[in-house]
């Protein structure tokens, strides 16, 4: 994993580098021709500052004799109009001839020169430095009027340092935030001085937080109520089995094995309702949606209450039925219409009605399971999807998890949960679903079970 701070450093580094190197070889050119200029100016006045002279050399001057001229860069030169030299500040086994007036360049064999010449009545004044020691002298200078740029380079990149580090102290604050925290602590992390481009990351952070506490919360609940509810048919099963063990006689042999029984269904049909309420849990992983006809899973799910509904003499009934393809997932459609049909035929009398349908305007489709049963108080209606919640006075056995599966296979298909009056008397229960595409069929016969 790479370092934000190293790749910035990296990058501002590189950048402060690239510009000192520039800044430098500009200023490092600009110095060289600051530098020649000053010696062409200094070789002008040097022969301006001898045009009132009227010196003559009569011995040549001898640089290596340690005379007064050693060390000077400059050759002096005097010249007649006839061209004869009358005066020479130095020797050298080479030296420039008098030429044209004015600023030149030669070369001879030890190297090129610079030179000046200037008429000043019947002579001719020459200044000469030799290109190699010009360049020398000006390097000289240059360097050193530019080395204070790198100590300022060094600058540039400790305040980058320290920029940056600044800038990345309150997500290294927040990261130790996270690092230090337990398993279950899930309280939002503080965004206080986060930099505006990290401020919707550490947002979603904490909006992920708060969903996670609230479904963290939600599943201890659950846990503990799950636990609640077993612990009374698991109780139950267990004195059965004593009462079995102390049947004296076949009669009540057969009892206690009939009561056994029953409780081993209504605590295979708890587990099994937990199970499907789990997989519905927000912290489980989503099956996957595809397009799936409607009206299959209804035929499904009545195909497994139809027993049931047999045994009580409960009539299942088609009534507006529209054919409709939604997105979802197959599994989790029939267990919420399983759940809805089991509902109606449980709390419906014997010899009583349940009735279906499906209808869909082009945009929703809406499924309405509508029983003749008692129905449900409007005061306990708001309740009626929490978990294990039961309405009182219930006489059929239930787990009171049959419609808090319904509300979550719902709200994980954009679906919403109506409940009403049934036009049979009891309770009607609408699921509208968001439409995908959807085909208008006859409707089936009425179905008796």
């Amino acid at each position: 994993m790479r370092s934000l701070r190293i790749r910035l450093l990296i990058l501002l580094g590189a950048a402060i580098l690239v510009a000192t190197a520039v800044q430098f070889a500009a200023s490092f050119r600009a110095a060289m021709q600051e530098a020649n200029d000053l010696f062409d100016y200094h070789m002008e006045q040097i022969a301006l500052a001898l045009q009132d002279s009227a010196y003559q050399q009569p011995s040549w001057y001898k640089s290596s004799s340690g005379g007064d001229m050693a060390g000077f860069d400059f050759v002096i030169q005097i010249w007649t109009d006839d061209g004869v030299r009358v005066y020479q500040s130095r020797t050298y086994r080479n030296l420039p001839e008098r030429g044209e007036l004015g600023y030149s360049n030669v070369n001879l064999d030890n190297g090129e020169w610079r030179i000046y010449n200037v008429q000043n009545g019947t002579r001719v004044i020459q200044v000469a430095q030799k290109v190699d020691t010009r360049r020398d002298r000006a390097i000289s200078l240059a360097i050193h009027s530019l080395w204070p740029s790198i100590p300022v380079s060094l600058l540039l990149f400790a305040a980058a340092w320290w920029v940056v580090s600044a800038a990345l102290s309150p997500l290294n604050r927040i990261g130790r935030d996270l690092a230090t925290r337990n398993a279950d602590s899930l309280d939002p992390v503080d965004a206080r001085g986060v930099p505006k481009e990290v401020s919707l990351l550490v947002a979603e952070l904490n909006s992920l937080l708060v969903r996670m506490a609230q479904a963290l919360h939600a599943q201890q609940r659950f846990v503990a109520d799950a636990a609640h509810e077993l612990r009374s048919p698991l109780t139950a099963l267990k004195l059965q089995v004593q009462t079995l063990a102390r049947a004296k006689d076949e009669l009540a042999r057969v009892q206690a094995v009939g009561r056994l029984q029953g409780g081993v269904d209504r605590a295979s049909r708890l587990v099994e309702q937990l199970l499907a309420l789990a997989r519905q849990d927000p912290l489980s992983e989503p099956a996957e949606m595809t397009l799936i006809p409607l009206t299959a899973c209804i035929e499904q799910a009545a195909g497994d209450v139809a027993p049931i509904a047999l045994a009580r003499h409960i009539q299942l009934e088609y009534g507006a039925y529209t054919h409709s393809e939604i997105k979802g997932d197959a599994e989790g459609l029939r267990i919420l219409v399983r759940n809805l049909l089991d509902n109606a035929v449980r709390y419906s009398p014997e010899h009583g009605h349940v009735r279906i349908d499906l209808v869909a305007d082009g945009t929703t489709a809406r499924l309405t399971i509508q029983d003749s049963g008692s129905g449900i108080p409007e005061e306990n209606r708001d309740r009626i999807f929490d978990r294990f919640y039961r309405v009182p006075g219930t006489s059929p056995s239930g787990s009171g998890l049959g419609l808090a599966i319904v509300k979550a296979i719902a709200e994980r298909h954009d679906a919403s949960v109506e409940l009403g009056q049934a036009e049979l008397g009891g309770l009607a229960v609408t699921v509208c679903f968001p439409l995908s595409k959807g085909t208008t069929v006859d409707a089936p016969e009425a179905m008796t079970a």
